[in-house]
């Protein structure tokens, strides 16, 4: 897949959220960064559309195609603002974060949390206009500890591990807000740059941060291979283990693992188990179901509590249901989709684009296994499922 900055749609269906995308370029230059094959990185902001006209443009988004499957009315997918910049790294951006936010929740049709993520420093004057909102906002605070080894990864704003955990303490005292630390890149380097793991988890727990997220950078046309300091500083980010689109420090999570679950701190691999845990939901993608559960769900950290919300549940018995929506969703016939009557899950013989695949992932929580013939990528890093 080839993309350029022309390419990313204003909105689109992420694998765990609805991406809105108004703003584009960031000012920040990190070596690992997605946006680096978009021309995307070490560029000043540029806006796409007006707070009104992207509230305008989502909410055609909810009620249009993506309405045959999903019912905007009661729909709590959530909604993330900005995956193409950092919206907290320049004045303008902080301001018209809050501009987009108090747009885009007023004309949404149903309650959903809204998802900030930065590795920037946070403002309290924001977190209080954005508490006064008040509707759910969970920001993702991503810390790859790489400024603080002094590992030169990250050029521009990007926040240290003390200002990291001075916005998760700020977040902790809102309403309506709450935080999680995005831990990524997570490679060899990088977690071997973390001295003392345990004090660090402890930090983390401390300053209110609800859980880590933790993922490595995922191989694919979204990888700036021709970034000489991936080369020079963590070489292992070049190669993935087995058939693996994600590196990963396996041994580092290990670790950490282990004393996230001594220190009673959650631990997650992917960003939904994270939205379950803060919204006391059930995990609405399926980490859980037994093709994912060795990987992303029982080597977790998570609460009793939480993982009792989210024990394994008996496939959705009403499949010829979701055979018929899944094919007029697609346009496909009837004999494209078909039910495997032992096994209760559906296949769809049929080439599928990555945003209508996460729609249907979205429509059916988890609770329906859907198998494409193949998913054709749409954005600039390659999703789990």
């Amino acid at each position: 897949m080839n993309m350029n900055n022309h390419s990313v749609a204003l909105v689109s269906e992420h694998d765990t959220w609805i991406s809105v995308d108004p703003v584009i370029g960031c000012p920040a230059n990190c070596a690992y960064c997605y946006l680096g094959p978009l021309d995307l990185r070490n560029t000043r902001p540029s806006p796409r559309a007006s707070p009104s006209e992207t509230a305008s443009a989502l909410l055609g988004y909810l009620f249009g195609r993506r309405a045959e499957l999903i019912d905007p009315t009661t729909d709590g997918t959530p909604v993330c603002l900005g995956n193409y910049t950092d919206m907290l790294m320049t004045p303008r951006n902080r301001e018209a974060t809050v501009e987009y936010l108090e747009q885009i929740v007023g004309i949404l049709p149903s309650m959903r949390p809204v998802i900030l993520i930065t590795k920037s420093s946070v403002p309290s004057d924001l977190v209080e206009a954005l508490d006064a909102l008040e509707w759910p906002i969970l920001w993702f605070f991503s810390q790859s500890f790489a400024r603080d080894a002094r590992i030169p990864l990250e050029a521009g704003p990007v926040a240290s591990f003390a200002t990291t955990l001075a916005n998760a303490r700020m977040i902790s005292g809102t309403r309506n807000q709450r935080a999680i630390h995005f831990w990524r890149p997570f490679v060899t380097e990088l977690s071997n740059g973390v001295h003392d793991e345990e004090l660090t988890v402890n930090r983390l727990k401390e300053s209110g941060m609800s859980c880590s997220v933790v993922v490595g950078p995922k191989l694919g046309p979204g990888v700036p291979v021709d970034d000489p300091r991936i080369v020079t500083h963590i070489p292992s980010g070049m190669k993935a283990a087995g058939n693996s689109d994600e590196v990963f420090d396996h041994a580092g999570w290990r670790r950490l693992a282990k004393i996230s679950r001594n220190v009673q701190y959650p631990l997650y691999r992917h960003t939904s188990c994270a939205i379950a845990l803060n919204l006391g939901i059930k995990e609405y993608l399926g980490t859980w179901r037994p093709a994912m559960s060795p990987s992303r769900c029982l080597p977790c950290s998570c609460p009793r509590t939480q993982r009792s919300r989210c024990a394994p549940t008996t496939e959705d018995q009403n499949g010829s249901h979701w055979r018929a929506r899944i094919s007029s969703f697609l346009g496909l016939s009837d004999e494209l989709v078909t039910r495997d009557p032992q096994t209760g899950y559906l296949h769809v013989g049929a080439d599928v684009s990555e945003f209508d695949y996460n729609t249907i992932l979205h429509a059916t929580k988890g609770l329906q296994e859907v198998i494409f013939h193949s998913i054709v990528a749409q954005k600039a890093w390659p999703g789990p499922w």
